[in-house]
This record gives structure tokens, C-alpha cells and sequence, in this order.
């Protein structure tokens, strides 16, 4: 169903507040019931992208150039953790296997490039026998990775030198109108070349580095007209944090000298290894608007940074992308930190205390019907969170909320919820949510310490034939069924033990409390009658304000 935006909250009475809030909670046909934990919510505020030198990591690990103990594969296995990283672009590994041992590929995509295997040759100074020098991605499995290009132009047909090794990635965090995915390229440039303009040196490395130069370059305003966030990540073996540096300013220009989006996001760094305190590492991002986004680069040091006793030549470089924050709408600034807002659900609440009181109970079973979200959950946290990150409610977020189960108490609710059961009533959970979401809702109900059992409490989340149920007659709004099979016995409550219940049962709902005016039997926004609905407000039909969302 849609969602629609909240608007500036005012309210003169209790009255016209409670007549303003309404509920409508995102809705998409739901396919199977669907019980899977998922502990948190992913992070969609911030992605950390790093790029590690690791030194000839070899598999097995007591290989190559760099051969380590166990109790330095120990050592890189906590950095790597240490990182947090989202995604790392690797150089000097030697496979896949070699990867795994410090990425699991439990855990992370990895991708490793395809460049031909090198000849071996001995290792300066131990007489050891190298193993590859190859660049690699791993990328957290939370993401995925929708492409893989192999960029063999970097290798310059020469056997000894590094592919450049591209993925998409799909984030909800870094997307623009061009793309849904964002590209990271992973580089590890000719070495030996250390001057501020390679073109004037004849070396064989810089006369290498000057025919790689050409091909970033190129590759850099593809990406710029494509318009799509990008990154580079690598060991550039070349001090572009220099803003006079040749390359830099080919990197930073097009090709009519004009400035493009491209942003060292690590410039102000130094190199973390004692004899080169000129960086050659290096974390670069396009299209993406230093007015809309922050960068916080970090060189990530050893536990030991003693030359000798350093797990690598290189420490990694992390960047931490977030979005620049954003001003809460009025309405979800209202509901969030105001007091009337406390003010006001708590005195629904009391009002219904004292009215479920009073109500002479029928002899037989009896309900009290209950929407869920903004009547029993607060589910600000996920208005906050799509408000200061300048994004919009989709069916996936809202499910993956629903998921985290970390949504919060309404004010007011609980002790409400306890007054029924402790009147020998049940409680009736009537709401938009999915139905296949049911088991991650009924967790999050009771974690929060709600008296709520299968014998006492019915939870039952919308599906498809709530929504085809409406004829305009006997059912005019998607809870009317569901409303109705609880008067005749015949709800389908949430019960995945198949655990034995007296549901089945004719029960009399002796009240109905929600924040939208569709909580309510027979009616609907568009045709809803004030006057008649005001005879029962307070007395049989609470109704809580929600200013963010709703069926209006």
C-alpha cells in the first residue's frame, strides 16, 4: 500500500490531534510464512571501503617472499576484522585460498584476478621463491556484487605486471540517479617510479608507469560521463596525495582541463611505515558531492609498528562513506522528541483503561482488536533513519526493519495490554504487516517483556486475500475480514508450533484501538462519517496520532 509523506503536526485539542493520526503500514503480497532470525538491521548509513598491501600473502602461509607463522596469520586475521570494512581491495596475494585465510569465504565474496601466473623468481635478500602478486576484492556477502571486469590494458601485455580488477556493487547506502550500483576499481601500479612527474623521467619504471597512466585516466572520464558513484582503491606506487603531482592533476581534470568530481579521499594522510612517510596508497571517489557525502579516511596502524615486527610494508587504508545528515520532517521531529506527544497517546491509553473498566463484559470470550505500528510498536526509528539519510520508504527497508525487530514500545501500551489479559480478555493483533514477517513480530513483542501468549493473543499479519476480500459491502477496508473471522471463530492466528488454542471460537470485540482511521470496522479515508465515529471515540474506538504516515 502506499506510503505517503507526513506533514507539520499541530494540534489545538486532544480531539483534532487523535482525528490527524492515521496508520496505513507498507504492505507487498506476501509468498510464505517467513521465520529466518535476522539479528540487526543492516547498516544503510555508512559504507567503509579499504584497500590493504598485505606483503605477499601467500597460501600456504608459511610461503613466499613473506613467509608467517601462525601466530602472525593470527595477528592479520584480528587486523583484517579490525578493519570493518564493508569492501577491501587487496594486492600482493597470491589466490583465492590465500584470500580466504583472512577473509572467509563464509563470510565475503571474493574475487580474485585473472592475470596469467608469473614465472618465480628468488626473493630479494632471504632466497626464498616468490609466489603471485595479484590484486583481489573481498566484499561482505550483506552486499552483492552484480559485475566482475577483468582490466587486463593495465598489464600492458607484460607478464610481470598487475590487471586492474573492477566490480558493481549494489549498496543501498551510495546510489544516484545514474546508477543503483556503485564501481570500485582496484589498482597495483608499476613501482620504482616515485617522481612528481613521471613523464620527464626515462627509467624503465616511469617509462612503464607512463603508459598505465594513460589507461586510468581514460577509464576515470568513462566514469565521469557515466555519471555513476565510482571508486579507485590500490597501491598506486605513486605519491598522489601531492596536488602538484602530474598524474593527480591529470586525475582531477578532464580532458578541456576542467575540475571533474574525483576527490582523494585521503589526501591529508602520511604513510604509516617509519622510512616512507610519502603515501602510495590511496582510496579515490567520483560522483559523489563533497557537499552531500563525508569521507573519514584512516591509516589503520599495527599493534607493533616497529619496522621489523610490522604485519605488512603497508597498513590499510580505510574510508568511511555516510551521508551527510539530514533535518527530520516536521512530522517525525513532532513524534520523536516532543512532549504532546507522550501527553497525548498516554491519555488515549488511559482513557481506554478506564473505559475497559467499565464495559460490562459479555459472558462469552471477548477481544480487544489492536493495530500494531504506532498503536503497540514505535517504528520512529526507521522514520528517522530514511529522513536524515534523504530517503523514502521501500517494501524491502520496511521488511528488513521489520526484521531487526528493534522497533520500541507505543507510550502507554503495555500497561493497557496487561489490563486486558488481567481482565480475563485476549487481545486481538490486527495489522498491515506481512503476514510472512509474523515471526519476526511476534519476537520483537516479546522481547519487550509484553504478557503475550498463543492462548491469549492472536497476531495476524495482512496477505493477499485481506486485500481481494474488499467488496465494498461487508468488507470495505483490509482488516474487515480479518476483524470478522475473529468474531466467528475462524482467525488465523500466528501459532508456528501448531500449538493448540480456543480461538476457535466465537469471541465479541469489545473494543478497537489504532492510529488510522481503516483500524476501525466499516471504515475507510476516503468515506469515513466524523460525526458517527465521534459517538464511539473514547468510549469503544481509541485513536492514537501518527503525523508520518498513513493511508491519507
Amino acid at each position: 500500500m502506499t506510503r505517503y509523506n507526513g506533514f507539520s503536526f499541530i494540534g489545538a485539542t486532544l480531539m483534532s490531534a487523535m482525528l490527524l493520526g492515521c496508520n496505513t503500514t507498507p504492505y507487498s503480497t506476501p509468498e510464505k510464512a517467513e521465520e529466518t532470525f535476522v539479528p540487526t538491521i543492516p547498516n544503510e548509513t555508512a559504507l567503509r571501503i579499504a584497500t590493504w598491501n598485505v606483503e605477499h600473502l601467500a597460501y600456504p602461509i608459511d610461503q613466499g617472499c613473506r613467509p608467517r607463522t601462525e601466530e602472525e596469520l593470527a595477528a592479520l586475521q584480528a587486523y583484517a576484522r579490525n578493519l570493518k570494512a564493508d569492501i577491501v581491495g587487496l594486492q600482493e596475494v597470491a589466490s583465492y585460498e590465500a584470500v580466504d585465510l583472512l577473509f572467509p569465504a563464509s563470510e565475503w565474496h571474493i574475487i580474485v584476478s585473472e592475470r596469467p601466473d608469473s614465472e618465480s623468481y628468488e626473493c630479494r635478500g632471504s632466497g626464498f621463491s616468490s609466489t603471485q602478486q595479484k590484486v583481489a576484492f573481498a566484499v561482505r556477502k550483506s552486499f552483492d556484487v552484480k559485475k566482475v571486469q577483468q582490466l587486463s590494458e593495465f598489464g600492458l601485455d607484460s607478464r610481470g605486471l598487475r590487471y586492474g580488477l573492477e566490480i558493481d556493487v549494489q549498496t543501498s547506502t551510495i546510489k544516484n540517479s545514474a546508477a543503483s550500483t556503485i564501481s570500485v576499481l582496484n589498482l597495483h601500479m608499476k613501482s620504482g617510479c616515485f617522481v612528481d612527474n613521471y613523464s620527464r623521467k626515462d627509467s624503465d619504471a616511469c617509462q612503464t608507469f607512463s603508459r598505465q597512466a594513460p589507461i586510468l585516466e581514460t577509464w576515470v572520464d568513462q566514469k565521469e560521463q557515466q555519471g555513476a558513484p565510482y571508486f579507485i582503491v590500490g597501491d598506486f606506487n605513486h605519491r598522489l596525495s601531492a596536488p602538484y603531482n602530474h598524474l593527480t592533476q591529470a586525475l582531477l581534470t578532464d580532458k578541456n582541463g576542467n575540475r571533474n568530481s574525483l576527490i582523494n579521499t585521503g589526501a591529508q594522510l602520511i604513510g604509516c611505515h617509519p622510512y616512507y612517510p610519502a603515501p602510495i596508497d590511496h582510496i579515490f571517489a567520483g560522483n559523489l558531492n563533497s557537499a552531500d557525502w563525508q569521507f573519514k579516511t584512516q591509516s589503520v596502524s599495527f599493534d607493533n609498528m616497529q619496522v621489523d615486527a610490522m604485519l605488512s610494508d603497508h597498513c590499510a587504508i580505510v574510508s568511511e562513506v555516510t551521508q551527510n545528515s539530514l533535518d527530520l520532517t516536521n512530522s517525525v521531529k513532532w513524534l520523536t522528541t516532543s512532549k504532546e506527544y507522550q501527553a497525548l497517546t498516554r491519555t488515549v491509553y488511559q482513557q481506554a483503561r478506564q473505559s475497559l473498566k467499565q464495559i460490562v463484559k459479555p459472558g462469552t470470550p471477548w477481544v480487544v482488536v489492536m493495530d500494531i505500528d504506532e498503536t503497540v510498536l514505535d517504528n520512529s526509528a526507521y522514520q528517522v533513519r530514511l529522513d536524515k539519510t534523504g530517503k523514502s520508504y521501500t517494501p524491502t527497508s520496511w521488511a528488513q526493519w521489520v526484521k531487526s525487530e528493534q522497533a520500541t514500545l507505543t507510550p502507554g501500551a503495555a500497561e493497557f495490554m496487561k489490563d486486558v489479559v488481567a481482565q480475563g480478555g485476549k487481545l486481538a493483533l490486527v495489522t498491515n504487516r506481512e503476514a510472512r514477517l509474523d515471526a519476526h513480530t511476534w519476537r520483537n513483542l516479546l522481547a519487550l517483556e509484553l504478557p503475550l501468549t498463543f492462548q491469549n493473543t492472536c497476531l495476524m499479519g495482512r496477505s493477499q486475500i485481506d486485500i481481494d476480500s474488499i467488496d465494498g459491502q461487508n468488507f470495505v477496508n483490509d482488516k474487515d475480514l480479518r476483524r470478522s473471522n475473529i468474531s466467528r471463530g475462524k482467525p488465523t492466528c500466528f501459532n508456528p508450533e501448531h500449538m493448540s488454542t480456543n480461538w476457535q471460537t466465537s469471541h465479541s470485540i469489545i473494543m478497537q484501538i489504532g492510529d488510522n482511521i481503516e483500524d476501525f470496522s466499516q471504515v475507510t479515508q476516503e468515506h469515513a462519517d466524523i460525526d458517527a465515529l465521534l459517538l464511539e471515540l473514547n468510549k469503544t474506538f481509541f485513536l492514537l496520532p501518527n503525523p508520518m504516515y498513513g493511508s491519507w
